[in-house]
């Protein structure tokens, strides 16, 4: 009896010490994985710090609520950031644009980056996960995937990450940097790069990403970090030419797409394909239930998590109709074990920032009924 019961225990203990394994890595932090899990859902704080223009410092005085506020949004408080945790999203993504923000070597205006801080501090100190990265300076900025551009900018990228990384050094793991949005290339091709060149150009800046941080040491040593497919986009040409970073620690990469099928269902106003405000045809089930299918397959033969760091689709009048879509979008992805941000901006916006209250409360709940 004394036998069984020491084979039990042991069983045990070694069960626990799989789960523990599979949570913190040997340095003691969280891992990409366990962070994945633990999302639950995540939403974009978007069109607020990603906003950019010339005409904001010709026509105002620049501050930094100038250009939070640019696009059409106030000043985010800390209000807002806790409606959107009761309504059930557990993660906040904090879109930044820093090319009007920095010198041509990468420092960054102290004030700025104060406002930054700021309001991840109103994320993490709900408890919440809030990822920060490097947004409209890419996908059609001064950042693109060519190897002039690598060339004549990768000392201004690594000085940004580094004066990024080093003010964060201390922020626990709760906290995830996200190098770049949605990287173009010089002709700004969506679909996959142009040439191997540009992919590789691509892949490129992503290690530079993660070298930088790394080398910041503190709380980057282990930091979870996400890397983006070319464009975010879920096209086998971006997805075949990815190649993960080399990292100096384990279990601490995560990559991102971006994910807006049917984009003549989910937006509005687009001039490429003719808008429409149905959806739910057998056929257009199965691309989404195919597409998280493929991007799990991705996930498994890279061994890292995949995110969806955007997704969502506009208001068009017909609910019930867009409620169908938002479930079943939801559940293929929590079927696959893939956590998704809703990009809240516009049409799509689920929140009312002034009254920091929901304005489709029957959308936020089948997003919270689909991922619970």
């Amino acid at each position: 009896m004394k036998k069984i019961i020491a084979l039990v225990s042991a069983a045990i203990v070694c069960a626990v010490a799989a789960v523990v394994l599979t949570t913190i890595h040997n340095n003691g932090s969280e891992t990409a994985q366990a962070a994945a899990d633990n999302i639950i859902v995540g939403w974009n704080l978007g069109n607020t710090f990603e906003s950019n223009g010339e005409w904001i410092g010709l026509y105002t005085d620049g501050r930094p609520e100038n250009y939070e506020t640019a696009w059409g949004n106030p000043v985010t408080t800390p209000g807002l950031i806790a409606a959107v945790k009761n309504s059930g999203f557990n993660a906040v993504r904090i879109p930044v644009t820093w090319h009007e923000h920095i010198d041509e070597q990468g420092n960054i205006d102290p004030e700025w980056l104060d406002r930054i801080q700021q309001v991840v501090d109103h994320v993490i100190q709900l408890d919440m996960y809030c990822v920060i990265n490097v947004h409209h300076d890419a996908g059609g900025g001064w950042l693109r995937a060519t190897p002039e551009c690598y060339e004549k900018y990768h000392e201004k990228v690594a000085a940004l990450w580094r004066n990024i990384a080093v003010r964060f050094r201390d922020y626990g793991e709760k906290l995830i940097f996200e190098g770049f949005n949605e990287m173009l290339d010089e002709e700004g091709h969506w679909g996959g790069a142009g040439s191997p060149e540009e992919y590789k150009v691509h892949n490129d800046l992503n290690q530079l990403f993660v070298d930088t941080v790394r080398s910041t040491g503190g709380n980057n040593a282990s930091r979870n970090l996400m890397v983006q497919i070319y464009s975010g986009v879920c096209g086998d040409g971006a997805l075949d030419n990815f190649v993960l970073p080399d990292d100096s620690v384990g279990g601490h990469l995560m990559v991102q797409v971006h994910v807006y099928d049917p984009q003549p269902f989910t937006w509005t106003g687009v001039d490429y394909t003719e808008p429409t405000d149905e959806w739910g045809t057998q056929a257009e089930r199965e691309h989404i239930t195919e597409l998280f299918e493929k991007l799990a397959a991705f996930s498994e033969r890279h061994g890292v998590p995949v995110i969806v760091g955007e997704c969502g689709a506009d208001y068009k009048g017909k609910e019930e109709v867009r409620k169908d879509y938002v479930r079943h979008f939801f559940r293929c992805a929590k079927a696959n074990d893939i956590k998704c941000f809703w990009w809240d901006t516009g049409a799509m916006a689920l929140f009312d920032r002034e009254s920091c209250s929901e304005r489709y409360p029957e959308i936020i709940s089948v997003i919270r009924e689909a991922t619970r």
